[in-house]
């Protein structure tokens, strides 16, 4: 029957380490209840969609119904949905497999003229959705064909609401910035809640939010009986959906899909569409979408995430640059929220062809004030922005200095403007492995100087770039020992390296000149990688 929401056909985790089964309902039960650690059938770039499914789901019952707060019950969440498709009585747009092709399945249009347009058979979940990479090597692909049925709900959420263009025929999603794109998460979940309290602190801020959205693109959304799910309007590949047709938190497709039985498995038919689904190309993106960051410093565009991914100096830019990016409204703490947040970032760097990567971020925690200040904006945020390109100037210094000292080792102990670019090259390694130490440090260590007197911001300059300072040393010795260097001009390569490591960061010029005590001798650090 794979009726989800009466079968129980989700798996998940419960933090006392049970495994358990659901259906959507009690899966929201369990979730709001905080019971959630994990879902089993989830894999990591699906985790976003799924989230932002279960919460604009949720935004879009609970605001036909009028009512503020989730509930916490299976049955009650049960009784929302099926209002949301009252004009299915027999749970048709809840089932994966309908076999009236007329009628909607979970996110599968109605087939007006039947399915002979699906002539694509996939016989796995995860050729449904799969990330285009290299020849397969990063994520294989048919590797699921005894799929159950959750391995099917996950990859439907993901390819209908996160899809990029896949070639002729195969549109993307509306909100991204264009067919190579993705669609983006940027937000705050409660440090000390689990997978539940993310989502419910998101519905709240959602439902909190719906007048702004709805005033901020008043020329796109329908304020009332807008249409939220729009798998269940038939669609024969031709005609477009327009933005006024539709509520600001719509669950989108963006391909035509059916899902059937062959035997006692699964599988799928697709067809391709001569148009997208929902017509928008003219926003780039920006739709309003809870999770999504808007670039605004110049042509206004959803955020595309780069091969980069949320390394600390493109996630300094994205939360403090004014100038550069709108924030997503999932950065809000709430009016009456308080405690320490967890900064949730995750992407794919979408590219012509294949993807540059999964990226995804979660190890960061801002405290109260920190977090406050990044949604007043103003000068509070100006001043963290600030701060921020003053600790980004002093991790390169120190990366500068560490790559400068090992080309030189590599090269003998030449002087430096006889270093060749293989010499430069042999301290990338070694340069990456320091910025991973501070990566994982830079948004502590800001806060540390944000909002404290002069002499304490200096202490905890000096700590940190201690700290840079002393792993760089320790990288340089391990570099030294290890490039290829003749036997003969090893003492005098390692001499000069260790000359030009300290030299670089000592000139004049150096952004650490202002605070010469930096370099003065003090309790030793342990140096590690992380």
């Amino acid at each position: 029957m794979t009726n989800l929401l009466t079968e129980r056909l989700i798996r998940f985790r419960a933090v006392d380490g049970s495994g358990t089964i659901e259906s959507i309902p009690g899966v929201y039960e369990a979730l709001i209840a905080d019971r959630v650690e994990s879902f089993p059938a989830l894999r990591p770039h699906q985790r976003h969609a799924w989230h932002a499914f279960l919460a604009q789901l949720a935004v879009l019952a609970l605001t036909r119904a009028g009512r503020q707060e989730p509930p916490r019950l299976a049955d009650e969440w049960r009784q929302l949905l099926r209002e949301l498709t009252s004009g299915f009585p027999d749970d048709e747009p809840w089932r994966l497999i309908v076999s009236d092709s007329s009628r909607p399945a979970f996110l599968q249009c109605p087939a007006p003229g039947g399915l002979a347009a699906y002539k694509k058979l996939l016989a796995a979940p995860d050729d449904l959705d799969v990330l285009v990479t290299s020849k397969n090597h990063d994520l294989k692909s048919s590797v699921e064909t005894d799929g159950k049925a959750d391995d099917w709900v996950f990859s439907l959420v993901s390819l209908q609401t996160m899809g990029g263009y896949f070639g002729a025929g195969n549109h993307g999603i509306a909100r991204m910035n264009g067919g190579y794109s993705s669609r983006p998460c940027l937000g705050l979940a409660p440090a000390e809640g689990g997978l539940g309290a993310h989502l419910a602190h998101d519905i709240r801020q959602m439902i909190e939010q719906r007048s702004k959205v709805l005033d901020w693109y008043e020329e796109y959304y329908s304020p009332e009986d807008g249409i939220g799910l729009v798998w269940i309007e038939p669609w024969d590949g031709t005609v477009s959906l327009k933005l006024t047709d539709l509520d600001p938190h719509f669950i989108e497709i963006c391909r035509r899909v059916r899902l059937m039985r062959r035997g006692e498995r699964i599988v799928a038919r697709t067809a391709t569409s001569k148009t997208r689904r929902i017509a928008a190309a003219e926003a780039k993106g920006d739709l309003g979408d809870h999770w999504t960051p808007v670039a605004i410093d110049g042509e206004t565009k959803a955020l595309s995430i780069t091969g980069a991914g949320f390394r600390y100096d493109r996630l300094a830019k994205l939360v403090l640059d004014q100038d550069a990016f709108r924030l997503s409204p999932a950065m809000s703490t709430g009016s009456a929220d308080d405690g320490p947040w967890r900064l949730v970032a995750r992407g794919v760097a979408a590219g012509q062809g294949k993807t540059e990567g999964y990226h995804e971020r979660a190890d960061i925690v801002f405290a109260p004030r920190f977090a406050r200040s990044l949604l007043r904006g103003g000068e509070e945020r100006d001043t963290l922005d600030e701060l921020a390109r003053a600790q980004i100037g002093e991790i390169q210094e120190v990366i500068l200095a560490l790559r400068f000292g090992i080309a030189i080792a590599a090269s003998g102990g030449k002087e430096a403007s006889a270093l060749g670019r293989t010499d430069r090259q042999r301290g990338v390694p070694y340069a990456r492995r320091l910025e991973a130490l501070a990566d994982a440090h830079f948004f502590e260590a800001l806060q540390a100087r944000f909002g404290v007197a002069e002499d304490v911001r200096a202490a905890v300059r000096c700590h940190f770039a201690r700290r840079l300072i002393r792993h760089g040393e320790a990288l340089l010795r391990e570099a030294i020992s290890a490039v290829p260097c003749p036997a003969i001009q090893r003492y005098r390569a390692e001499a000069r390296a260790r000359s030009a490591f300290h030299w670089r960061l000592r000139r004049a010029d150096s952004v650490f000149s202002d605070q010469p005590d930096i370099f003065e001798t003090g309790p030793k650090e342990k140096s590690h990688d992380t």
